[in-house]
């Protein structure tokens, strides 16, 4: 099969074992061609891997797969720029391979395979000023005390009422007026049991509310 000019021929590289793969094939090939020995294609390889493994100070991670590529990538463009020969010397050296070895003591080479810093754990909400379900925060307003009949705050009560029912069972406001001494006004319109524009006219004797004033209660 004939390759076009702007095919390109890739691999995966998301684990370490892959990215051995990849690199075991690159030193068979570059054996091959005879720029440099498999020996040499190998060592480069160890010092990339053991950044993945080096113990790293507190609070900073070790390096990452895309780290040792993008070290690898940034080697092998500064052997670009070098006039070294590509080729087995006379000697039987291998010129380039030695070259890439000595990247491994560039500072700007090295630096792809520094230890990265953590990024920063949000402070955790102390829990110790927390209200619990069963506690009543200081800014919400206390309910009223006193009986009542009904659910909610207590309205102002007359003080011969304290204590007293200010609704009905099925929530209904109960006669203020009609439990007092002086009466309601309505009285004469509005038969016991019944309800006035202020209220029922029932008892606000806790548990009563029979159609009679407090006044009757016995």
């Amino acid at each position: 099969m004939i390759l076009k000019s702007d095919d390109k021929q890739t691999c995966s590289t998301d684990s370490e074992i892959k990215l051995h793969y990849a690199f075991t094939r690159r030193a068979v090939a570059l054996a091959f061609a005879r720029i440099m020995t498999y020996q040499q294609h190998c060592a480069w390889e160890t010092f990339l891997f053991e950044s993945l493994h080096r113990e790293v100070p507190p609070g900073y991670s070790r390096a990452s797969l895309s780290q040792v590529v993008s070290c690898d990538k940034a080697a092998w463009s500064r052997l670009a720029t070098l006039n070294c020969q590509v080729r087995e010397d006379a000697a039987g050296n291998f010129p380039l391979g030695g070259a890439l070895l000595a990247l491994r003591s560039d500072p700007a080479i090295a630096l792809y395979l520094a230890p990265l810093a953590k990024p920063a754990q949000p402070a955790q909400t102390s829990t110790s000023h927390r209200a619990t379900p069963y506690q009543v925060p200081a800014h919400r307003p206390q309910k009223g005390k006193g009986k009542s009949g009904g659910k909610g705050k207590s309205p102002p009560m007359p003080a011969e009422l304290r204590g007293k029912y200010h609704k009905t069972a099925s929530n209904d406001p109960i006669c203020f007026a009609y439990n007092t001494s002086s009466g309601c006004s309505h009285s004469s319109t509005v038969k016991p049991g019944e309800r006035c524009p202020k209220g029922m006219h029932v008892c606000a004797e806790p548990k009563c509310q029979q159609p009679h004033s407090l006044q009757q209660h016995k």
